[in-house]
């Protein structure tokens, strides 16, 4: 096992955690033997941004005893719902009582690392503050019912913002080898503005993670493994498949970063991801993305965005990206969607989004897809 220190403060957290999004499907008993062998490994950090209520019963069960010897992330502004599915908040009366009800059924008084949870629009990141959720936040810390204070967001714009603005000891985003991928090849002195547009992808990315870096503000990973699709030929927007050490390493490669969540269901699966500890330097190595040209991405989205404006204020990278995470079994993807400002049926099919992508995805198509998806 391999572990990373903290930047801040005292702690530290082995490179592979327990990922949250598929412990809906575990069974008490199950639970039990994951981290009976978790415990055996080396892993000491669980997520618990979870899909239904009745995971933190089983994760008490299996913590009896040993509480201490796992770091758990609460996310404040997760909720439940009456039949136990999930919900996200900003009301804060529902973050401080989702907050307590999870510490209740975990069996414990504090959570090791607190994230404001999902935090993908500007709207939504002035909300953190307005409705109180960050102010909340801080007090636990003060009050030590949180040890290490995050946010989750899939977006660097957002998280930069979060970073320039406020106190955080680390934060959980999404990392892997698509969505870094740089697909704009210009030339550097074209004269043509539309082709040099802005920040690229991938040099935002970067200079996120840099940044980070510079503060002293940890990164917990979700997505390594882009919810599965990376390691099958079929799915994959290279295409071609890559491994499961070949992503890990890959993200802990990045700047900032300190561990990679990735959600399991079974003991076979955390089996799989102990590999990566006795996976040599060649079987690690992920220089072949190097290879992986524009040609054969064509028709996959990486969720570079360079599809936008839509003239809807669709969000179009978002909504792929829920759809393509939901089409491989991820159910919070669902509500992440129907969280969205604007859905895929606003979509007006006027193509301006085909003309500007350089993978040449069949975005119409993909809008439609995800209407009938998602009934929106």
């Amino acid at each position: 096992m391999e572990y990373r220190d903290f930047p801040k403060g005292a702690g530290r957290i082995s490179t592979v955690g327990i990922g949250g999004s598929k412990l809906h499907a575990v069974s008490e008993k199950e639970m039990v033997e994951m981290v009976d062998f978790a415990l055996e490994s080396g892993f000491n950090t669980i997520d618990l941004a979870v899909e239904t209520a009745d995971v933190f019963p089983k994760v008490r069960k299996a913590l009896e005893g040993r509480r201490d010897k796992f770091m758990l992330g609460l996310h404040l502004g997760l909720t439940f719902q009456e039949d136990g599915q999930y919900k996200r908040t900003r009301e804060i009366g529902e973050v401080a009582g989702g907050f307590e009800r999870q510490l209740a059924a975990l069996g414990t008084d504090y959570a090791d690392i607190g994230y404001i949870h999902y935090v993908d629009d500007i709207d939504d990141y002035n909300n953190v503050f307005a409705s109180g959720t960050y102010a909340f936040a801080l007090k636990l810390r003060r009050q030590g019912r949180i040890g290490k204070l995050g946010f989750a967001s899939h977006r660097p714009d957002i998280s930069r913002k979060f970073l320039e603005d406020c106190e955080f000891d680390l934060f959980m985003f999404s990392i892997n080898p698509a969505y870094d991928l740089d697909p704009v090849t210009h030339n550097p002195l074209e004269e043509d503005l539309s082709s040099l547009n802005a920040l690229s992808v991938a040099q935002e990315r970067a200079e996120l993670y840099r940044l980070a870096e510079k503060l002293g503000v940890g990164i917990t990973v979700m997505k390594s493994l882009g919810a599965g699709r990376l390691l099958d030929d079929r799915t994959s927007p290279f295409k071609r498949a890559l491994t499961i050490p070949q992503c890990i390493q890959y993200c802990l490669d990045r700047p900032a970063v300190l561990s990679c969540m990735v959600g399991i269901s079974s003991v076979d699966e955390l089996k799989g991801l102990a590999a990566y500890y006795n996976a040599g330097n060649a079987a690690r190595d992920y220089s072949v993305i190097a290879d992986m040209n524009l040609e054969g991405m064509q028709g996959r989205c990486v969720y570079c965005n360079h599809c936008l404006p839509c003239p809807s204020n669709i969000d179009i990278a978002r909504v792929n990206k829920f759809l393509d995470l939901a089409q491989v079994g991820d159910k919070l993807a669902h509500q992440h969607y129907l969280n969205l400002e604007h859905k895929a049926g606003e979509c007006v099919e006027c193509a301006s989004c085909e003309e500007n992508c350089p993978f040449h995805v069949a975005v119409r198509d993909k809008m439609k897809e995800a209407q009938i998806l998602f009934g929106h």
